[in-house]
């Protein structure tokens, strides 16, 4: 699958994926005891500018 998504601040077309654990880690707001998702973000590889932020698990905040 092509990669179509471009840096907004420098146009670079090269965007990697991180993810974010331990203390990042996303949690609901709803539930005290529930369990979090870690989260994975598309940065430019360029500038370092994040593009866009997501939870691996989405599921675990219905």
């Amino acid at each position: 699958m092509e990669n179509k998504k471009e840096c907004p601040i420098c146009g670079c077309k090269e965007i990697g994926e991180g993810r974010q654990i331990a203390h990042g880690a996303m949690f609901p707001l709803k539930g005290f005891f529930k369990t979090g998702s870690e989260v994975i973000a598309e940065i430019c590889t360029n500038c370092g500018h994040i593009i866009s932020m997501r939870v691996k698990y989405p599921e675990k905040f219905k």
